[in-house]
């Protein structure tokens, strides 16, 4: 009887499981995100649509500009701008919590005029045709 042979890798064999190991990491798939689908009112080509969503970090309207700062859901800083030349009332860009913002609406987002609640999250729907951004208002809710 033949005493059983152990199989033994070559040095090769053993050098190009470890570089495969080391060059191709197990990769974990990412949760995906689900897509934001835009609000009917906004008639900007998607692929030329970008989505700026989350907290309120500024929020200054004048007379003719409303500038708006994000701080967004994925952690970048940005700033969107809607000219209402001779107005300081930007409200035919705004939407609230998806729909149409009407005058009654002021009050629930702003404490008084110029002034934004605290707590204040917007969705900025911005086209790169250069027309202005529509902004989605999303009031903290109470309680």
């Amino acid at each position: 009887m033949k005493p059983r042979q152990r199989h033994r890798p070559t040095l090769a064999a053993a050098l190009t499981t470890l570089v495969l190991a080391v060059a191709a990491p197990s990769v974990q798939p990412q949760p995906r995100q689900p897509r934001v689908r835009p609000p009917a009112q906004i008639d900007c080509p998607r692929d030329h649509l970008t989505l700026y969503g989350g907290k309120v970090m500024s929020y200054r309207r004048g007379l003719g500009r409303t500038l708006i700062r994000i701080r967004t859901d994925w952690n970048t800083g940005e700033t969107v701008a809607i000219r209402h030349p001779g107005s300081d009332d930007p409200a035919r860009w705004f939407l609230l919590e998806g729909g149409p913002f009407v005058a009654a609406d002021w009050s629930r987002i702003e404490e008084r005029k110029g002034r934004l609640r605290k707590g204040m999250r917007a969705a900025a729907w911005v086209c790169d045709d250069g027309r202005n951004p529509v902004v989605d208002w999303q009031p903290p809710r109470a309680g």
